[in-house]
């Protein structure tokens, strides 16, 4: 059988075995520190006062956080979060949402040009969008390696088989006895694909790994609590399938008791690596327009073909993804859809608007 799928073991956590620290935080923060040395170039470049960098930087970190958090809670979630408001703050459980995060930078960014007569609001955002596609970028692969915001399946060279909700089962099943060490997932190159309802399953083997001599009873015992748990888990079905009661084998590696044992695994499109590279790519197409004219770039281009750009493909790309919230599965148009359709419509005003102006930017 040819390998028609990746199967992503990255553990969210820099160290595997630990709690913290994780990916997403630095590779969120590493997008401010690519945008921050754009726009200092950028500063330099047109003779703006560097100091001011600080500034705006705290403009735009303060309008992406609050942004972010803000619009998942009241794009996708509105009835539980207005019930608990103060879960609204409750950031470590997750929740943010990029839509949200576009308004907050924008307002943030308002603010900022209303204290800096010499650089007007598109002037601004002109320059900022560079770095926050480079930004976006960075926190889609940070998406990646939560092994969040998955796409729908896909029987594709390309596709994943995300791993982490598996470990997650495994580390609940043994969290008293907290002897579970890693778990390893290999292609079956000798079992056959299964489709269920349209959906391929692709046979792999699971193999997991414990400290301590060779255990027949506790293989047993292991072996049918996760299958157990796999049965009634709401989660773990989107990845992985049993067809029937897992019958583990037990074998020693080293200092570990390994239990080996087949399961299915569904391949999904890696939409948070579609979006990764489209955004970078992004970034690096208007880097290559605003050096075609620097300081005499019209108003409000970049920004508007930012926009343009950024949500048609983010609009398209939802069709590959699967719905982050339940209710969206009752929409013609997922809400990620739906925000987007105002940020195409803007982006395209502001470009005709552009175009009417023709004005270089005035320092």
């Amino acid at each position: 059988m040819m390998l028609s799928y990746i199967i992503w073991t990255a553990t969210p956590e820099i160290i595997p075995g630990t709690t913290f620290p994780v990916w997403y935080g630095p590779l969120f923060a590493s997008g401010f520190i690519i945008g921050y040395l754009i726009l200092a170039k950028i500063f330099k470049l047109e003779g703006k006062p560097e100091n001011d960098l600080d500034s705006l930087l705290m403009y735009m970190v303060g309008g992406t956080v609050l942004g972010a958090r803000l619009g998942h809670c009241f794009f996708y979630e509105p009835a539980k979060y207005l019930a608990n408001p103060i879960e609204i703050l409750y950031v470590w459980e997750g929740g943010l949402a990029s839509h949200g995060a576009t308004i907050g930078i924008l307002l943030g960014l308002y603010l900022y040009s209303r204290t800096r007569p010499t650089q007007s609001f598109l002037w601004v955002v002109d320059r900022i969008v560079i770095g926050v596609a480079f930004g976006g970028a960075m926190i889609r692969m940070g998406n990646l390696m939560n092994h969040e915001i998955i796409g729908k399946p896909a029987d594709v060279a390309q596709s994943f088989v995300f791993t982490n909700s598996l470990r997650s089962v495994l580390q609940h099943i043994d969290g008293k006895q907290a002897s579970f060490s890693y778990l390893s997932l290999r292609a079956d190159d000798k079992g056959k694909d299964t489709i269920v309802n349209k959906i391929v399953h692709k046979p792999m083997i699971l193999k997991i790994y414990y400290k301590g001599t060779p255990d027949p009873e506790r293989a047993s015992v292991v072996g049918g609590e996760l299958f157990h748990q796999i049965q009634k888990s709401e989660e773990l079905p989107k990845h992985f399938k049993q067809f029937k009661p897992m019958m583990p084998k037990v074998s020693q590696e080293g200092t570990y008791q390994v239990l080996e044992t087949n399961i299915y695994g569904i391949p999904r499109h890696p939409s948070q690596l579609y979006e990764a590279i489209s955004t970078f790519l992004l970034g690096l197409f208007l880097y290559f327009l605003y050096h075609l004219r620097k300081e005499n770039t019209p108003h409000g281009q970049l920004f508007a073909l930012f926009l343009i750009i950024l949500f048609v493909l983010r609009f398209l790309y939802e069709f590959l993804k699967e719905n982050q919230v339940g209710f969206e599965d009752k929409l013609t148009y997922n809400m990620g859809q739906i925000l987007s359709i105002p940020g195409v419509i803007i982006g395209i005003l502001v470009l005709v608007y552009s175009f009417i102006r023709k004005n270089p930017v005035k320092k």
